[in-house]
């Protein structure tokens, strides 16, 4: 008996099996209009169309490990086929996700993503892509967006603020200007917002104080204005904060003290003048400081440099600090050349060795 039972635990386990083998995931026809026009307006021309781009067959899905090439179409949200020709086991699927990194695209952002209605993930990084983002992008329930590193133009559409379902906005190394639209600051669900590297204009909208579920916030090597704001420490869930060279000007917020889950701070070339701050050394998360390139005056503190912290690259250079020169710190990932210290005065014993 015990051995019967076995048995048809093992047939039905390779009925199971072979259903599954032939079951077939198939998008829906729209979409795949769709994706014939965004290859068209993107400058795709390897998508393999004699495959159903759900199939993961070659041409859809690139499974290289390689962080700096993709070539994917995921597709998701599938439920059972009603048409009448189906097997119990076809199901029709939608595009969730396209990651197009380094593939030589050269065209436009395409219009056409509006056609893929269940779309998460566009990423087309890396490419040669021209003129500006699609206003309509704003209607679709993405989670992230990342055009880095194209040659996009023009300025943040106001309906990308409509993206509710918004975690990550990275669109640095581009051509971009503008102000930031205020409307960014009701993203409800953004994460990580980063825009270094273009030609934003004008100051932060104070609206911005409302995104405090920010994790990374960069915006380096821009044209803003104005102060950096002390509405920054509202963003206590941040980890990674990059102002340096970005138009914004010092002091240093003291509420940034407050960010104690911090562990990247990055404001060079901000400006910033006074005294190097000695609450840095209460922020024990903090494994890199760089203020190169300001104003800062005074004594470095030795609290910096002492446990509890957990400092690992300290960057200082270019300001005004002085005193005796801290010969106590030590390390290749330690920079505070071009300041104003006094050397120590050497011992006599150490000089007649």
């Amino acid at each position: 008996m015990l051995l019967i039972n076995r048995l048809l635990v093992h047939f039905l386990l390779l009925f199971i099996f072979a259903t599954l083998a032939f079951a077939a995931n198939r998008l829906i026809a729209d979409e795949v209009q769709a994706l014939k026009d965004i290859a068209k307006t993107l400058g795709k021309t390897d998508w393999n169309f004699s495959a159903d781009p759900c199939s993961g067959e070659y041409g859809w899905i690139n499974d290289q490990a390689d962080k700096y090439f993709a070539n994917k179409v995921t597709c998701g949200n599938c439920t059972i086929s009603d048409e009448a020709n189906a097997t119990s086991t076809d199901q029709i699927c939608h595009v969730v996700s396209i990651v197009l990194k380094a593939q030589n695209l050269s065209g436009t952002l395409p219009s056409e993503l509006v056609r893929l209605p269940y779309l998460q993930q566009i990423e087309l990084v890396r490419n040669y892509l021209h003129g500006t983002i699609p206003p309509q992008w704003g209607s679709l329930p993405l989670v992230n967006i990342s055009l880095v590193g194209n040659r996009l133009t023009g300025s943040i559409p106001v309906e990308l603020a409509n993206i509710t379902t918004l975690q990550s906005l990275t669109m640095d190394f581009n051509y971009f200007s503008g102000g930031l639209p205020w409307q960014l600051g009701n993203l409800p669900s953004i994460e990580t917002l980063i825009l270094s590297s273009n030609n934003f204009t004008g100051e932060l909208p104070g609206t911005f104080e409302k995104l405090t579920k920010l994790k990374e916030f960069r915006i380096m090597d821009n044209s803003f204005s104005g102060k950096i704001p002390n509405y920054i420490q509202n963003w206590t869930n941040l980890r990674k904060l990059g102002i340096q060279a970005s138009g914004l000007t010092g002091p240093i917020p003291s509420g940034i003290s407050l960010l104690t889950n911090l562990t990247d701070l990055m404001l060079r070339s901000c400006n910033i003048n006074g005294q190097l701050p000695e609450y840095f050394s209460d922020m024990t998360d903090l494994t890199t400081l760089d203020l190169s390139f300001n104003k800062l005056t005074g004594k470095v503190p030795s609290s910096l440099f002492v446990a509890p912290n957990n400092l690992d690259y300290i960057f200082l250079t270019g300001n005004l600090l002085n005193g005796s020169e801290p010969l106590w710190i030590q390390g290749d990932n330690v920079d505070l050349s071009y300041n104003n210290f006094t050397p120590e005065p050497v011992d006599c014993k150490q000089a007649g060795r």
